[in-house]
């Protein structure tokens, strides 16, 4: 198995919690418009005033998920590969 902090394909945790944001702010949008429409039931009401808050919820995760990915890369701002070859500062951590 693969070690994981030396994988460099980047991790979708922080984009799938943004997704997941962004798909809660559309349903929390469109859901009254179909129950007036008359496409859904009155019954959907109730998930509408739950969808604001799992928005939010989902928003702060993505953020802290984002910011914690960014803090464990390290200091260095140019990536270890670019650092070695260029020489921007900053080494490449072993």
């Amino acid at each position: 198995m693969p070690d994981p902090a030396a994988d460099p394909s980047p991790h979708k945790t922080a984009k799938a919690l943004a997704g997941l944001a962004a798909l809660a702010c559309v349903a929390c949008c469109a859901l009254p418009v179909l129950i007036t429409a008359g496409v859904l039931g009155a019954g959907a009401g109730a998930v509408v005033g739950w969808l604001p808050a799992l928005a939010v919820v989902f928003a702060v995760l993505a953020a802290g998920t984002w910011w914690l990915q960014q803090r464990s890369r390290g200091s260095c701002s140019c990536g270890s590969v670019r650092a070695d070859r260029e020489g921007c500062g900053c080494r490449a951590s072993v």
